[in-house]
């Protein structure tokens, strides 16, 4: 009995919604004709102007000594076409490249009873056994790796990677 009451009731609630909203489509669309416009459009509003200057007020004494007073100004004019002497340009010297193609690493053992790495070495066609540390002429083996030895000819050092001997 409860539930047909709120029924009966919600239905009644619709009933008037849906006659107000096509009673307001029905007024709008027949008052066209009226001179009286239905709704006025709110009048436009001016931005309100966050950035603008308030006008300076304030003056600018001068009167006080100049804390700089040792320094004189300088007359930058007269300077500007004082000719300045040439520039010598000192040619550039370059060193040409090292090839280190007459230093050819070409393999390595392992002393049994040490177990260090004795490097195989090829220094103008001459074969070198070499171990970390030993000096050859001007040719110092620094380090010994298994792909590449670090050596130091001259006073320059590079790393020498492993390349097998041609017959």
């Amino acid at each position: 009995m409860k539930n047909k009451k709120s029924t009966y009731l919600l239905g009644a609630a619709v009933l008037i919604v849906w006659s107000l909203i096509i009673y307001r489509v029905f007024s709008a669309v027949n008052d066209s004709g009226s001179d009286e416009p239905v709704m006025t459009a709110p009048a436009k509003k001016e931005a309100y102007n966050d950035y603008a200057l308030p006008p300076d007020t304030t003056h600018l004494l001068a009167n006080y000594s100049d804390p700089f007073g040792s320094i004189q100004p300088v007359d930058t004019i007269r300077h500007l076409h004082e000719p300045r002497p040439p520039v010598q340009i000192k040619p550039h010297t370059t060193v040409p490249a090292m090839s280190w193609d007459f230093i050819r690493y070409v393999g390595y053992i392992r002393n049994p009873d040490s177990k260090k790495l004795v490097a195989m070495v090829h220094l103008n066609g001459t074969e070198l056994m070499m171990s970390e540390g030993d000096l050859n002429g001007s040719l110092k083996l620094i380090k010994n790796y298994r792909d590449s030895i670090r050596v130091s000819y001259q006073g320059k050092t590079k790393f020498i990677l492993l390349k097998p001997a041609t017959p």
